[in-house]
């Protein structure tokens, strides 16, 4: 960065700051404000060159309105995810035999899953964890949308297979377990 471009940036920091910080504040908790805030700048000091002088505070406003907004996005889908893997999400309808059930079902899903080559794994996870489309899949993997959805379906193919070989050894070992034959 030239020293002009410098000076601009700590000006920009120290007039802008707690102004920033604040913003954040009335959106978020004081922790999560002051992340924004430092993130906010880490922008800025890359980008210094596209701020205009008259609109310093909106361009900056703009910065933690996305890094909020992004925040948000990744806090909601961490939830979904503890939802689907039974963490916290679990209805009062269910009895707890019911939850122990999905629990070890989420645990063996979870450990196939990480048995499967890690192409299998990643577009699983990006399908499902992470709700991309095929045409959002190929831009992650570097591939058509088609050969996105063919990987996508090859690889639900081989976990459904593991998932199926998993459960017969699981039926024919507590079958031994019981007194019956293999």
């Amino acid at each position: 960065m030239d020293p002009a471009a410098e000076v601009r940036f700590t000006r920009m920091y120290n007039d802008h700051y707690d102004s920033v910080l604040a913003y954040a504040g009335r959106r978020v908790g004081r922790t999560e404000a002051e992340d924004i805030a430092n993130d906010v700048f880490v922008v800025l000091w890359r980008r210094i060159d596209e701020v205009d002088a008259g609109t310093q505070l909106a361009w900056l406003y703009g910065v933690a309105y996305r890094t909020i907004g992004s925040r948000l996005r990744g806090a909601k889908r961490r939830r979904r995810l503890i939802d689907r893997l039974g963490g916290l999400g679990h209805t009062n309808d269910e009895s707890p035999d019911q939850i122990v059930v999905r629990r070890e079902q989420d645990r063996t899903v979870l450990e196939a899953l990480a048995d499967m080559a890690p192409k299998d794994s990643e577009i699983l996870r990006l399908a499902t964890w992470e709700e991309l489309s095929a045409p959002q899949m190929a831009v992650v993997l570097g591939c058509s949308p088609d050969a996105a959805k063919q990987r996508l379906s090859r690889a639900r193919k081989r976990l459904a297979g593991r998932l199926s070989s998993r459960n017969s050894s699981i039926t024919s070992t507590e079958s031994t377990a019981k007194g019956g034959t293999q």
